[in-house]
């Protein structure tokens, strides 16, 4: 559950025209991003992501839509075979899957150890708090940046192991890659990225009569 801000939020890009960027470009950059997520703090995309196990020989496909608002408003919506819903507003994460008519929904306030986790994970997207969870190297690719986050603290390294992202020329998102630390990989590819406001409805979600609710973490 943790990675499910994760799989909507980061990006990987191809290795063509790399350069190098040095200490004072990464800053320069984050201080771009951070200054782009002030002013327009929502997006909403597409993506297609590819979860790597070693358990299995091909990839488990996925893809449907994902909106947000920084610092902690998610709504990530998955179609296909194995559809489900999960909203993250503040405190509260919310997993609906309408196959099962179940609706999965964690405190987040009464759970420190999951909130921190998903914070440090949101970090890698609004560069707020980027420096405090990550170390950070960048290539400049072409008319865009490749920028790799690797975890600072013990507590992270046993969740991520890194987390490369891919922004083009106008600091949007395109793609992801994320090695968790038993080195398994996620690659989310994002398309008709759009930045602009979301409603506060889109992080709302009422489950419709017969639906199971749950808390596996407990109340």
């Amino acid at each position: 559950m943790r990675k499910v801000i994760l799989f909507a939020l980061l990006g990987l890009a191809s290795a063509a025209q790399a350069s190098p960027m040095s200490q004072s470009d990464i800053e320069q950059l984050v201080q771009k991003l951070q200054a782009l997520h002030q002013s327009e703090p929502s997006i909403e995309a597409n993506f297609r992501e590819e979860r790597h196990t070693t358990l299995l020989k091909d990839p488990l496909v996925s893809q449907g839509k994902v909106w947000f608002t920084l610092p902690d408003k998610v709504r990530r919506e998955v179609s296909g075979s194995r559809p489900s819903t999960t909203i993250i507003d503040g405190n509260k994460m919310s997993i609906y899957y309408p196959s099962f008519q179940q609706l999965e929904v964690y405190d987040l306030a009464k759970k420190p150890m999951l909130r921190d986790s998903l914070q440090a994970i949101a970090a890698g997207l609004n560069f707020q708090k980027v420096t405090s969870y990550y170390n950070i190297e960048g290539t400049k690719e072409g008319s865009g940046y490749r920028l790799v986050l690797t975890p600072k603290t013990t507590s992270m390294r046993r969740l991520l192991k890194s987390v490369d992202l891919t922004i083009d020329q106008n600091l949007t998102p395109t793609e992801v890659q994320v090695q968790d630390a038993k080195g398994e990989k996620i690659l989310v590819n994002y398309s008709n990225v759009h930045r602009g406001s979301v409603p506060d409805s889109t992080f709302q979600f009422t489950p419709p009569a017969g639906t199971t609710v749950t808390t596996p973490l407990g109340s």
